[in-house]
């Protein structure tokens, strides 16, 4: 294995966390970003002893996000543009995954809360 092919996974490692990071202190703007960078630097090196890599930046921003949660400061209704302050206000100011927003609105169901099991 080449230098370059053995660094190529590190680098694609590195590059997904900064991306996490951002995404991260945009979706919690009243946390200071260097705080954010330290969480995530703190739930990287927790998994440092990993072999299999290829999940760790999802891993690091899963764990980061939940650790945001219980330290970042609600903003106020009114200074939400997104047009999602209704939602987060059912869901007690937790904002859903985009993800989660397209499976809820995809699949319907008993689990769902459809009585009739289907659309």
């Amino acid at each position: 294995m080449s230098e370059e092919t053995a660094a190529s996974p590190a680098r694609d490692e590195r590059v997904a966390i900064e991306h996490a990071i951002d995404r991260l202190a945009e979706r919690f703007p009243t946390v200071d970003r260097a705080r954010v960078e330290q969480i995530v630097d703190e739930e990287l090196h927790r998994l440092d002893g990993g072999r299999v890599r290829d999940f760790i930046p999802v891993l690091v921003e899963h764990e980061a996000k939940e650790r945001l949660r219980s330290e970042a400061v609600p903003l106020p209704l009114e200074q939400v543009m997104d047009g999602g302050a209704a939602r987060r206000a059912e869901t007690g100011g937790r904002e859903d995954d985009p993800m989660e927003r397209q499976r809820r609105g995809e699949h319907t169901g008993l689990l769902q809360g459809d009585a009739g099991g289907g659309r």
